[in-house]
Formats: structure tokens, C-alpha cells, sequence
């Protein structure tokens, strides 16, 4: 077996190292020779019908030809006769004499061919080269090339080279390759084959023919469109090289071994340095891969997650992305490479988990947006994936979808207005009715669903106690901030805080439903006066009573064939029925007083009932009269015959006796749904368990199952399912049943605008369960491990101000501070809500750019006017404002830094108390001013935006426009520097290099002006005064380079400047020589003669102060300056 290639069978003859047959392969002349293959070439065998390929050829079949890389490159038609792949760099190709490869090797007619690695054998006709590898052909029939372009023995002979002398063979070898040689490249003439193996491998490496770097670049083009790397090949080629053993070309050193050094100390120690080497370089080949394989497990894993966290904080969605399918479609595009798939492995990231709180790069930039990015007012998109499941459709949150955005705006505008009275309420430590005002404005939106809104308005109010007219919390007059926090968030179902919250829900949700129906009955008794006959004793008992004359002359008290009890005229079970409807109890308890002897005729035992009803706190009878009023009702509704008990008597002995809990309906009654409603709340009570019977057991957690199965029953689950705003009142009974989160959610998918402030209505007081933001960040509604509902509070305001921040940001700040209403929570959660109120305010701050609105102004004396966001400090939960504010203004000022935003960077550093960072970046605004040319258009900055709102600036007070309307850095520059030179609070802070530096450019900056004016003589003063140039050296070396070792010193604003400089010198001594020359009128001729000499020594001397510096000047300068001198 040979090196490279398996030895054929029947074969004993070994290859030698060229391909040049051994003797062993001349032993029978009778027979083929069949050489095995050579080093870089390996022939044809005739016996076989596949043979073997080249070093990187692969086998081909009888019946068609295998595919090489430059397969396409020609149109071959597959022959029955036996193929021999090609090598890399050339294949054989059969039927086509004229065709050639790809570097210039052309194509054999009829016999097999085995292409070397670089070439490969032509037939009948001597074709050129190709891309100047400049190998020729010979006219051998059917003979193979090797390397060096010796002709194989031709698999078809019968005798081979003579054993002996083989002089005469290498001869006409060495004159071929002389030939071919001279023929394409011209090389230096080819030693004797007498040289030693090393010498003979350095031979070879010359021999190579050289390629221009042109026809290298075009094959390299034709490679990469015929699907192969170059990089890769190479690559591999030279790990094949290493992997069987051949040398790795390394730098010749003076401990390198040659064959006539016989020493065995230095061949060892020789061997020994070789040996390190090598160590080394697989050491630092090894390390290489380790680190690449780094590269790629770590820093690449998570680009995908990276980028689409990228595109979602800037809104960035391809045209591709449907509401389907998009999430889908972004991964299945991002998988792929701009040109082609990407052959990087594909590996799980860590981050694609929606609940990821921190990536490998930070959570601050990559994160999601916290207040999501600028949309118009109206319909968008909606940011969380269960709202996105929800509505399913393209049109997602606009809420009813037949508002126009007017409307939406106006309501926007009336509702924003109400949350900043909100805010300065709270700043100045008083109450605000903020479910009364709500309701107010969600009364007169003329939404579908603006009733059952103001319903859950007011039944809120009513279960958390808020007075509209309280002016102060002394006296628990109204309820407070966060009153209901710790009751509402504690984890213990069975403790007295959590039982004591679900008896609020319970009676608040009753009293409001009470209520409700008793303004219904006035209503109804307004309405229709003549049918009420209320008389003259409006009272509530006389209320009742007409509401039923009312009802019963309208015949819709109950339903035809039902017979009512009736005595003295009044039908005595509905009155008391409907006192208990409108929740008077005591009234109730009155009127059966009052009809004793009525009673005792007609029920002996219900008054007692009802007495023991109205006494007990909780609304519940002792056991035994419990026991005794639900033997009664169950006795008369089996006994008694259909439509012989009045209903209203039966239905009084439900509500008093809590009689048949399990059927919660009005039996044989006309009722509506607040009826049906008001019943449920009626008969649900919050007790112990233990001490309660399982039959009688009703509590708000029944009440809310009850409640979700109707609403997944028969009320719309997305605005698509919705015609008619029916949505509204299963928000209605939710709110009263306390399930707030779910409230809210349900309500967001259609109307968000009303969802959001009602939710900050029900956070103000401590009825929200606030999710992780950083955790649940995509989902509007989540559970925690408690299976307790739990609502995304901050990001959602943080989204509603996608309307209208860009033209109202104080709203915006306003909102956004709402957020910190969860800051009081308890441990980590606590910090972060905080947390993602600074990190909205910081968002908000960098995307509007309104610095002087949010976080200051300055006056004209240098003293800053607070902003809106230090305004809010104690409502953000600041402790110390000015470390939030200081991190926010620094933040900003780099952000508008890094964006070339120079006022703004100038205003932000000043606010931060950062006073040379403001001189800083004047110098470096002043520095490019000066370095435009002379009679380009003057630079212009981004001027501040300024504070107003749409009023006379003038006329607000404290107010400043001082950098607002300044566009010039010039002007910027001395407005900052006067303000600076006159406090030492501020020049104290300030680095005197900087400072000097400022002061230097602003007189450069008067040079400038000076030179544009054409003013020579005073320019040359000023810049003499600068002490930057040797104006006044007058020839003297030391005097320049003293001048010469100050520029090093220079602060690098200055010295870039310093061309410019040079510049205006020159021209002022040009100019003022040829004024003194051509003067008419120029006084002592002596006097003139000195001076225009003085200053052709200062262009002299400014010629030798440049030579002396280690500085680039531009040519143009060095011109000017010979020509000065020259004159």
C-alpha cells in the first residue's frame, strides 16, 4: 500500500515519489503495467472499471460521472466507458478534446484520465494554460501528469523505463520543464536533480508558476458560485497535510538541522528545539480552536433572542409578520443567513423563555421596552400575548370599534386631566374621589357600555367607602391610600385580614345593589306619579307601597294566574319583599310592627324571623330559628298546591331564613337581572366552615365559580364575539364579586382605555395583585404559584402612553408615576415596581427628549428650575431625589453625547452638576466650528426644546429659554463660559485645562473672524498674544523650539487647530506684505522695509517651527508656507 492511496489488487510494485515507476513495475513487460498512485497523481487502471481518484477525486461509476466542483462548469454526456474522477483542480473529461477545466488542463478524447491535483493530462492537441497555473500538455496518448509535469507511463504500454541508467529519462524531464517554464513564466534555471531532499522541496516550491492577484480574485468568484469555499477548501487541505504527516512550513531558525551537520549533540538538540516548536504551535493551534469554540457557544447563542428583543423595543416588525403567525415567521426567517443558510450550529438560547429577568448582555438596552414603542392614538397593536390570543384579530385593541378617534382623543384628554389633579392631590396629602371622577367621565363618553362602567364605578366606591365630598381623612371620612393593601394581598385564605376583605366585597356589592333598586323605585315613582299615588308621606315604607300600586296596575307584579295575599288593600308579602330588595331592613322590621295584628293572622312566626334578621350584625338567624324557618319553607313548598302560596311570602323566607341555598332563583316572580344579582350577594355569607353546615355553605369564592361559568356561557370572549356592548356587564360582575384581575383583563381586550384607569383607581386603594415585571413581562394576566391572579399593572400604563407622549409628556409622566403605587410592597417586589417606575421615567425622558421640561431648566444666573419628574420625587418613592435624578440626567446627557445632540448634552451635564464635562463638549463644539474653512456656512446646532406649552414664554415665570433658541456654538460657548467665570461654585468644579482650552478656542474663534474680516494686522496680534506660534522668535532656534515642545502641551481641541492656525498666519503675513508693498501712502520707506521683512521672518520661522514637530500637516500647508517664504 502506498502513502495516499490503496495498492491495487495483483499488484507487488511500490510508487516512488514522484510517480515515477520502480523497477519492480518493469519486471513483466507482457502485461499492463498498473502502477499504483503517486504522490500528487495516480494513473488510470485499465482492468477495472472504477478506479480510484486522485488525492481529492472521488470514484466514478460506469454509468455516470461523479459530480466535481466545477461539474457545472462544462456540458459533459455521460458515456459507457469507465471514469476516472478528477482531482480537485482538474477532472478528465471524455468526447470533448477542446474543452478545457478550470485552470486550463484540457479534457481527454477516449481514453480514461487521472487528473493530478493541479493538472491534468490533454490529448492530440497542446492547449494554454488557464487561470495562470501555466501547466502545459503534452502529446502523450494516454499518459497522466504529475506535479512537475513528468509524463506517467501510459497504462496501455507494454514495456516501461530500462532498469538500469536512467540519466537520459531525467534529462528529457528537467529540458521539459526548462520548456514549459519559458514558455508561461520565466523562471530561474532548474538545478541538478543530484541535491539532497530538502533541497529538492525548496526546488519544488519555485517551481510553481505565480498568478496575478486578478485571476485569483476570479477564482475565487467562480468557486463561491459553484458552491465551494476557497477559505474552507484551504482549510482542509492543510489539515489533511498535517493529519498524514506532511511538514508544516515554519520559519528557518539557526538551530535548524542540514544534512551535513553530523554533531549528535546539536542534530539532538536540534531535534529537541524542533520538537518544542512543534508543542508550541499545536499548543497555540489547540487554544485558537478552544477559543473560536467559545466564541461560538457563548457570544453568538443568544444573537436570535438578542435581535428580537431588539426589534421589539424599537418596534421593528419584518413585512413578512402577520398577527397569526408572526412569531413563527421571525424565527423561521431569522434562522437564515443573508446569503444562505447559516452554517453555524443551531443551539437552544437561553433567553427565548418569555420569564427571562436578565440576558448574557444586561436587561437594560436588550430588555423589552417598558413603555413600548410611539404609536398613533387609537388602534394597535397590543403588546401582551394572552391580549394578542384574545382578540385574534387585526384590528385588535380599539375598543368599540365604531368610535372615532376623536372621540377616543377627547376622552383621552378629559381622563388624563383628571389623573394629574390626581397627582398633586396625593402630592399635597389630600383626598381625591378618583372613582367619582372617573365615573363621571366614563358617564359621558356615550360608550355601549358606559352604563354597566359607571355601575362598577360606583359599586367599587361603595365597597371601599369613598366620600365625594370628604375634604380631609380625619375620621376615616373616606378611605385612604393603600388602606386595603395588607387585606387584600395576604396569602392566608383563613385569617381575619383575608375574611374580613371578602365581608367588605360581600356587603359593599349588596348595599350598592340595594341602593341601585331604591333610585330605580324613585325613578319609576317620578315617572309615573298618577299610577303611584305616593300622597303626601314620602318615607320609605310609603315609597314601597306606591312602587307596588305601581307595578300591580301595570300588571307586571307577577305573572298571570298567581295569586298574591292581600290585606287592607296592600299586598303585605311584596311590600316587605321589596323593602328587603332595597336593603330596609329596619323599615321592614317597622311595617310588621306596625301590621302586628295583620300578621299574627296570616304568619305568626315571620316577624320573629325577621327581627332576629334585622338585629344580627351579619344578617343571619340563631340555629334554631334557622332550623325552624327552613322546615317551614320546605314544609309549604312540597305541601301547599300550585299557585296557592303568595311567591313574594316564599321568596321573603328565602332571603330572611337563607331557605334552599343550592336554587338561588325567584321562583313564580317578574324579575330582572340586577334581581337575579342582588339575590346571589343576598344569600352568600363569609363564615368559619367548621362551624357552618355544609348545605347552608355559600361564600364569595361559590359566588365567583358561579360567576365565570355564566361568563364563559353566555357573555362575549373577544371584541369579535361582541355586537352589542354586552361585555360591560359581565366587567360589571366581576367587580362585584371582587375579582378585580380578571376585571381588568377582560375589560383591557375591549376597551383599554377604561381598563387602565380603572385599574389605577382600584391600585390607589390596594385592590390589585401587581405581577413580577420583569418576570411576566409579555402577559397581561398571570397567576403565581398560589394560583392567585395577578396583573401586569406597570407595563400596562407604561403602554397607554404610546398614545400621546410625543405631544403630551407631562400626561405621560403623570401616568408612568402611577406606577410606583406598588413601591410599598414588601421586599424584592417592592424595589421592583420602583424599579420599573425609574427605568418608564427613564425611557420616557430619552425617547421625548423634552429635558427642560422633565428634568430641568437653567436659569440665566446658572441655577436650575426643577422639572416635572424631580416635581413628583416624594410619588416616585425618592428618598434622596437627587441620586435618581443625577442617574438619569447623566444617562441622558451620554445619550445625547453619543448622538451629537450638543445643547441638549450641554444643559443634561449642567443639571448633573457636571460642570467640566459641559466645557468639555463646548470646547469640542467650538473646536469644529473654527476648523471649517473660511467662507463655508457657519455650523448650526440642534437648539433645546423649550418649556412652554403652547403660552408665552416670556410670560411664564421662572422660566429660561437661554439654550433653547441657541444654535450657534459660538454663542453657546460664551453664554456657558461667562456663566462659569462669574460663580465659583462652578469654575471651582471645572479642570484648568479645560477651561484654558475653551478660552483659547474662543479666541481662535475671534482670529477667524479677524482673518474673515480681512483685519491682518490685529489677527497677527491675537495670534502672537496666543503664545502658540513664534511670531516673535525672530530667527532664533531656541525661542522655536521652545514654541515647538510647548505643542505637545496643547489640549487636543486646540491642537487640531493649530493647522488652521498656521493657516491664517500665513495668509495675514501674505496679505499684509502685499498691502505694504502696493501702498500709495505708506509713511517712512525704512519703516516699511523692516516690517515686511519681520514678516517673511515669520514665515520663515513658521517654516522651521512645522519642520520641528512630530505633527502631519496637510500639504497644501507646507505650500503655502514655501511659497511665503519664498517671496
Amino acid at each position: 500500500m502506498s502513502l495516499f492511496g490503496a495498492k491495487p489488487a495483483g499488484q507487488t510494485t511500490g510508487s516512488s515519489l514522484f510517480g515515477a515507476p520502480t523497477p519492480a513495475a518493469n519486471a513483466a513487460s507482457s502485461q499492463p503495467a498498473q502502477p499504483t498512485p503517486s504522490l500528487f497523481g495516480r494513473p488510470a487502471q485499465q482492468s477495472q472499471p472504477t478506479g480510484g481518484s486522485s488525492l481529492f477525486g472521488a470514484p466514478s461509476n460506469p454509468t455516470q460521472q461523479s459530480p466535481t466542483p466545477f461539474s457545472n462548469l462544462s456540458s459533459t454526456t455521460p458515456q459507457q466507458q469507465p471514469q476516472i474522477g478528477g482531482g480537485i483542480f482538474g477532472a478528465a473529461n471524455p468526447q470533448q478534446p477542446q474543452n478545457r477545466g478550470m485552470f486550463g488542463a484540457a479534457m481527454s478524447t477516449q481514453q480514461p484520465q487521472a487528473g493530478g491535483m493541479f493538472a491534468s493530462t490533454a490529448q492530440n492537441q497542446p492547449n494554454p494554460g488557464g487561470f495562470g497555473l501555466g501547466l502545459s500538455t503534452n502529446n502523450q496518448p494516454q499518459g497522466t501528469s504529475s506535479f512537475l509535469g513528468a509524463s506517467q507511463a501510459n497504462v496501455n504500454n507494454t514495456t516501461s523505463l530500462p532498469q538500469g541508467n536512467t540519466t537520459g529519462y531525467f534529462d528529457s524531464l528537467l529540458s521539459r520543464s526548462k520548456k514549459q517554464a519559458s514558455e508561461q513564466n520565466p523562471l530561474e534555471d532548474l538545478p541538478s536533480l543530484q541535491l539532497g531532499l530538502g533541497d529538492l522541496r525548496q526546488r519544488l516550491r519555485k517551481l510553481g508558476p505565480q498568478t496575478g492577484p486578478l485571476q485569483q480574485d476570479k477564482a475565487r468568484y467562480i468557486l463561491a458560485a459553484s458552491g465551494v469555499e476557497p477559505a474552507a477548501a484551504v482549510r482542509d487541505l492543510n489539515e489533511f497535510d498535517v493529519r498524514i504527516g506532511g511538514r508544516v512550513e515554519r520559519p528557518v531558525s539557526s538551530h535548524t538541522y542540514v544534512p551535513g551537520d553530523v554533531d549528535v549533540d546539536a542534530y539532538l538538540a536540534n531535534l529537541q528545539t524542533k520538537t518544542t516548536l512543534s508543542m508550541i504551535a499545536d499548543g497555540l493551534d489547540r487554544s485558537e480552536r478552544d477559543f473560536d469554540n467559545f466564541l461560538e457557544d457563548n457570544i453568538t447563542m443568544e444573537w436570535e433572542a438578542q435581535r428580537k428583543r431588539i426589534y421589539e423595543h424599537f418596534g421593528i416588525k419584518t413585512k413578512d409578520d402577520g398577527l397569526a403567525d408572526g412569531a413563527s415567521g421571525a424565527l423561521g426567517r431569522e434562522s437564515q443567513a443573508g446569503f444562505g443558510r447559516s452554517r453555524r450550529t443551531a443551539k437552544a438560547s437561553r433567553s427565548t423563555a418569555p420569564g427571562i429577568k436578565a440576558s448574557a448582555f444586561g436587561r437594560s438596552n436588550l430588555q423589552k421596552s417598558v413603555i413600548g414603542t410611539p404609536s398613533k392614538i387609537g388602534s394597535h397593536q397590543p403588546e401582551f400575548t394572552d391580549v394578542q390570543d384574545t382578540t385574534r384579530s387585526a384590528t385588535a385593541l380599539n375598543g368599540a370599534a365604531s368610535i372615532d378617534d376623536r372621540f377616543l382623543r377627547e376622552k383621552q384628554g378629559r381622563l388624563s386631566e383628571r389623573i394629574r389633579q390626581f397627582n398633586l392631590a396625593r402630592i399635597e396629602k389630600q383626598p381625591y374621589p378618583i372613582l367619582h371622577e372617573l365615573a363621571q367621565v366614563a358617564g359621558t363618553s356615550g360608550d355601549r357600555h358606559a352604563q354597566q362602567l359607571v355601575d362598577a364605578y360606583h359599586a367599587a366606591m361603595t365597597i371601599v367607602g369613598e366620600n365625594p365630598e370628604a375634604e380631609t381623612f380625619a375620621g376615616d371620612a373616606t378611605a385612604r391610600e393603600r388602606q386595603f393593601k395588607n387585606n387584600y394581598l395576604d396569602l392566608n385564605d383563613k385569617s381575619a385580614a383575608s375574611l374580613e376583605m371578602r365581608k367588605r366585597i360581600l356587603n359593599g356589592a349588596n348595599a350598592f345593589l340595594e341602593r341601585k333598586f331604591f333610585q330605580e323605585v324613585e325613578g319609576v315613582i317620578a315617572k309615573y306619579p298618577r299610577e303611584a299615588n305616593l300622597g303626601g308621606r314620602p318615607d320609605v315604607i310609603s315609597k314601597i307601597k306606591a312602587y307596588v300600586r305601581l307595578r300591580h296596575a301595570r300588571k307586571d307584579l307577577v305573572p298571570d294566574n298567581t295569586e298574591l295575599q292581600e290585606a287592607n288593600g296592600e299586598f303585605v308579602w311584596a311590600i316587605i319583599f321589596y323593602l328587603l330588595r332595597a336593603g330596609k331592613i329596619t323599615e321592614a322590621a317597622d311595617y310588621i310592627k306596625a301590621e302586628s295584628t295583620t300578621f299574627r293572622s296570616i304568619d305568626r312566626t315571620f316577624a320573629s324571623y325577621l327581627l332576629e334578621y334585622v338585629s344580627s350584625p351579619d344578617r343571619r338567624l340563631r340555629r334554631q330559628l334557622q332550623e325552624r324557618c327552613n322546615n317551614e319553607y320546605n314544609q309549604r313548598f312540597r305541601i301547599a298546591p300550585e299557585n296557592s302560596i303568595d311567591p313574594y311570602r316564599m321568596a321573603c323566607y328565602k332571603v330572611v331564613g337563607r331557605c334552599a341555598v343550592s336554587n338561588r332563583n325567584l321562583e313564580n316572580l317578574n324579575t330582572e337581572i340586577e334581581d337575579w344579582i342582588w339575590l346571589q350577594f343576598n344569600l352568600a355569607r363569609e363564615n368559619d366552615k367548621a362551624t357552618e353546615v355544609a348545605a347552608e355553605s355559600y361564600g364569595l369564592q361559590d359566588l365567583r365559580t358561579s360567576i365565570r361559568e355564566i361568563g364563559l356561557k353566555h357573555f362575549p370572549k373577544s371584541p369579535s364575539e361582541d355586537d352589542n356592548g354586552t361585555f360591560g356587564m359581565f366587567f360589571f360582575l366581576q367587580i362585584l364579586s371582587g375579582m378585580f384581575e380578571q376585571a381588568i383583563a377582560y375589560l383591557y381586550a375591549f376597551s383599554y382605555v377604561d381598563a387602565i384607569h380603572f385599574a389605577i383607581a382600584l391600585e390607589y386603594y390596594g385592590l390589585l395583585r401587581p405581577s413580577d415585571p420583569w418576570t411576566t413581562a409579555d402577559s397581561l394576566l398571570s397567576h403565581d404559584t398560589r394560583q392567585r391572579p395577578q396583573l401586569s399593572f406597570g407595563r400596562m400604563l407604561g403602554y397607554y402612553t404610546r398614545d400621546f407622549r410625543a405631544a403630551d409628556v407631562a400626561s405621560a409622566v403623570d401616568y408612568l408615576t402611577l406606577i410606583c403605587l406598588n413601591a410599598d410592597l414588601g421586599g424584592e417586589a417592592g424595589r421592583q415596581q420602583a424599579e420599573l417606575c425609574h427605568v418608564a421615567l427613564r425611557e420616557l425622558v430619552l425617547e421625548s427628549r423634552e429635558f427642560s421640561k422633565l428634568i430641568g431648566d437653567i436659569r440665566p444666573d446658572g441655577h436650575r428650575i426643577t422639572g416635572l419628574v424631580e416635581e413628583r420625587a416624594s410619588l416616585i418613592g425618592l428618598r434622596e431625589e437627587d441620586d435618581f435624578v443625577k442617574t438619569v440626567t447623566l444617562q441622558a446627557a451620554r445619550y445625547a453625547d453619543d448622538n451629537g445632540r450638543t445643547t441638549d448634552a450641554v444643559l443634561l451635564y449642567h443639571l448633573a452638576g457636571d460642570y467640566d464635562s459641559v466645557v468639555s463638549i463646548v470646547s469640542r463644539a467650538l473646536s469644529e466650528a473654527i476648523s471649517l474653512e473660511i467662507g463655508d456656512e457657519p455650523m448650526r446646532l440642534m437648539p433645546v426644546k423649550p418649556r412652554s406649552d403652547g403660552k408665552d414664554p416670556e410670560a411664564q415665570p421662572n422660566s429660561s429659554l437661554s439654550l433653547a433658541s441657541i444654535d450657534d456654538p459660538i454663542q453657546l460657548a460664551m453664554t456657558m463660559m461667562s456663566m462659569y467665570e462669574k460663580d465659583a461654585m462652578f469654575y471651582t468644579k471645572v479642570e484648568d485645562q479645560n477651561r484654558i482650552a475653551c478660552l483659547i478656542l474662543m479666541q481662535m474663534s475671534d482670529i477667524k473672524g479677524l482673518v474673515e474680516a480681512k483685519q491682518w494686522p490685529e489677527a497677527l496680534d491675537k495670534i502672537r498674544a496666543l503664545e502658540i506660534l513664534p511670531l516673535d522668535a525672530e530667527g532664533d532656534p531656541a525661542r522655536i523650539r521652545h514654541y515647538a515642545a510647548k505643542f505637545s502641551g496643547l489640549s487636543q481641541t486646540v491642537a487640531i487647530n493649530v493647522p488652521n492656525l498656521l493657516m491664517w498666519t500665513i495668509t495675514c503675513c501674505i496679505c499684509q506684505r502685499e498691502r505694504l508693498m502696493t501702498g500709495q501712502f505708506s509713511g517712512n520707506e525704512g519703516t516699511r522695509k523692516m516690517m515686511c521683512d519681520n514678516l517673511k521672518q515669520i514665515s520663515m520661522d513658521l517654516t522651521t517651527y512645522t519642520s520641528q514637530l512630530r505633527y502631519r500637516f496637510p500639504p497644501h500647508l507646507h505650500e503655502a508656507l514655501a511659497r511665503a517664504s519664498a517671496d
